[in-house]
């Protein structure tokens, strides 16, 4: 399955390298929604959508089926390819190819997809026992793809839109959930724009989601959307300065919280985050560039059940200091002051003047080799959040990759409250023959609720304390257009049930 990213840090810029030219580079903002490092909510709630997932840039190797090995030769067959323009199989490519190639328009690419199989999950949404013949079921599940790339001149506009919907034939089978969620559905969608010349860059990105799964916060399955844009712009003034300015929008909705029988419901929870930035570059030396930054946020919360919104707001004032080692490895540094305020809550616990801090290693070797970390205290942040992810493609057919972070944000269940996550997740991935792939993938994660009031927080509710989720995939690349998978995952049981959750799917996968 494809996956999503999450960083802590609410703003943060791409590392300068020597050139001149490579400065002008787009202005990497909000990572809230630019995102880097998967997390184990993530992973587990979109588990069961299918089609791509368009709506942000992810590492693609976790959680794939091929674990992202991408063989050039998947799709050939085992041994020789029929000579014969009458046989059988070189028909059924060739139909396939003019069927792919015909899907194409310039710059537009349309991507279809198809997916047939069957499913067992030892849960259902509801909490109780069920026999056999309520746990499994045959499903068939339709995707789309569609991608648009093009530049023109000092333009270039890359557009995405992925959706997918996996249907269950057995109606009893409620391992998704009920009523509109008993059947997975998603939407998802990206859009970048740039604009270059040799001395001004604007950057347009936005991002969009909808769709449901199982949130191991709430221990319920839920309808989640989710949108964000962000917008940068930077000019060159002479050979060793610039300057620039960058805004964010991020806003998400967690709804249709559907409990298990005897569990509390949970209030529709809204998110809403804003960050403005103005930025100045001096490169000290070709290797060297120092920055400064002030920035201003505000990070606001709403919940369903009485309408209130509560808030808090953040302006940071940073300098930070960025050195190439070499070509693909740099190291940067910062450090300033900032200052914090909360609306709506009463006696507030984490706010006014605090230092704020930041530090981080980028090492890309190559494309698929590579080592990031980052570690700061920015924002409205009340911990330090860090992120690091790995990956090392020990052989030619094998692949490794890590990731661990630490990220925070208003909680979804509680008014006055913080959900502090912390995880780790990797996934190994082994080419067995030529177009079968083992990949296996696992993670775990933990969960911390802090008040953000010294007064004591009545009524409020904490998700699992912990959760982890493993999967194994073995997945047989038949022809370019055809795939067989099996999936094989094992998680931590649904809200408060101490059993584990074990769920098996197998399927024919068309691809054009």
């Amino acid at each position: 399955m494809d996956s999503t990213l999450v960083t802590p840090t609410r703003l943060s810029f791409p590392i300068v390298v020597p050139l001149l030219a490579a400065v002008v580079m787009a202005l990497s903002v909000n990572q809230a929604f630019t995102q880097t490092v998967l997390t184990v909510k993530e992973a587990e709630f979109r588990s069961r959508w299918a089609g791509p997932q368009e709506d942000r840039e992810v590492t693609p190797q976790y959680f794939l089926p091929d674990g992202g090995l991408f063989e050039d030769d998947a799709g050939e067959m085992i041994g020789e390819e029929p000579d014969s323009t009458n046989d059988f199989v070189g028909n059924v490519d060739r139909m396939a190819e003019n069927l792919q190639r015909g899907l194409r328009f310039g710059p537009l690419d349309f991507q279809l997809g198809f997916a047939s199989g069957w499913e067992y999950s030892s849960q259902n949404s509801q909490g109780t026992d069920t026999d056999f013949a309520d746990n499994n079921s045959f499903f068939a599940a339709p995707s789309i793809g569609i991608i648009y790339d093009r530049q023109v001149g000092v333009w270039k506009v890359a557009a995405r839109f992925g959706a997918g919907y996996r249907y269950y034939f057995n109606q009893d089978y409620t391992a998704a959930g009920t009523g509109n969620q008993r059947n997975p559905f998603s939407l998802t969608g990206g859009i970048d724009v740039g604009y270059n010349t040799s001395r001004l860059s604007v950057a347009l990105t936005a991002a969009a989601s909808s769709g449901t799964g199982y949130d191991i916060v709430s221990g319920n399955n839920i309808w989640q959307t989710s949108a964000s844009t962000a917008l940068t712009i930077r000019y060159i003034l002479t050979e060793q300065a610039s300057i620039g300015a960058a805004g964010s929008v991020s806003y998400s909705n967690n709804a249709d919280a559907q409990a298990a029988i005897g569990e509390a419901g949970q209030s529709d929870s809204n998110s809403l985050n804003t960050a403005v930035s103005l930025f100045a570059d001096y490169l000290v030396t070709p290797k060297t560039n120092v920055r400064f930054i002030l920035s201003a946020g505000q990070d606001l919360q709403t919940f369903e059940e009485g309408l209130t919104t509560e808030g808090r707001r953040y302006l940071d004032a940073m300098l930070q200091l960025t050195y190439q080692l070499a070509p693909k490895f740099s190291i940067d540094a910062g450090g300033g002051i900032g200052y914090v305020s909360d609306q709506n809550i009463p006696d507030p616990e984490f706010v006014g003047w605090r230092p704020v801090y930041t530090a981080g290693i980028n090492y890309t070797p190559t494309e698929k080799t590579y080592l990031k970390a980052n570690f700061g205290m920015q924002g409205a942040d009340i911990r330090p959040n860090f992120s690091l992810i790995a990956g090392w493609n020990a052989r030619e057919k094998t692949r490794l990759s890590l990731s661990i972070y630490q990220n925070q944000g208003f909680s979804t269940l509680s008014p006055d409250q913080y959900n502090i996550t912390r995880g780790i997740m990797g996934t190994i991935s082994q080419s067995l023959f030529t177009g079968i792939d083992l990949s296996l993938s696992g993670g775990y994660e933990q969960s911390e609720y802090v008040s953000l009031t010294s007064e004591r927080l009545d009524g409020a509710v904490d998700g699992p304390p912990e959760y982890f989720l493993t999967s194994a995939t073995l997945y047989w690349r038949i022809r370019e257009w055809l795939a067989w998978q099996n999936t094989f995952m094992l998680s931590t049981g649904q809200g408060n049930s101490d059993e584990l959750q074990t769920r098996f799917s197998t399927s024919l996968n068309l691809n054009f």
